[in-house]
């Protein structure tokens, strides 16, 4: 990657957004976390989930298309950071510090890749609105953020359970994060 590919991401993207603010509360949810990392572990992308589950809560459908920017993005910065960070092994107190810092550097990445998608969502003119319940919504977005159309029972499980964490995050405080 060369230095200045920093420069192909919009000094517009806001990391201070709505979808971020909504990231943040939904993340709060041990649930939601578990079943969000189950799903990474199973090569399904927390942004995309959190995108679905972001516009269904505002009555949108999610398309599962993504502009340049943000795939782009996870692949040069935010997947080389969580696999660094990963590679680091949790007990070993020699290298603690390196891997907490790579930690931080992936958290603030995946906050710009949101500002990347947010930006692209709400500009995004095929996000229709739908009348679905939100729950079913929720579903219906997960499956187009699905990295591939074949799923097996455990994973529809898992949609099912975030579907549900929205609909209770939906009826609790949605004050920011």
């Amino acid at each position: 990657m060369s230095c200045s590919s920093g420069s192909k991401i919009p000094e517009d993207a806001d990391p201070e957004n709505p979808l971020w603010h909504f990231a943040c509360r939904f993340w709060e949810s041990p649930r939601a976390q578990e079943m969000c990392l189950e799903l990474q572990s199973r090569g399904w992308s927390v942004t995309r989930i959190l995108c679905a589950i972001w516009l269904a809560s505002s009555g949108y459908r999610f398309t599962g298309r993504e502009s340049r920017s943000v795939t782009d993005w996870r692949s040069q910065v935010t997947g080389p950071l969580r696999s660094a960070r990963k590679y680091i092994t949790k007990t070993n107190p020699h290298t603690a510090m390196v891997r907490e810092c790579i930690a931080r550097s992936e958290l603030e990445a995946e906050r710009v890749e949101l500002a990347l998608a947010y930006q692209s969502l709400v500009s995004d003119t095929n996000t229709g609105s739908s009348e679905e319940p939100t729950a079913s919504l929720a579903r219906n977005n997960l499956l187009a953020a699905a990295p591939e159309g074949n799923m097996d029972n455990g994973t529809g499980r898992l949609l099912d359970t975030l579907a549900r964490e929205l609909s209770i995050l939906a009826k609790g405080d949605n004050g920011p994060c």
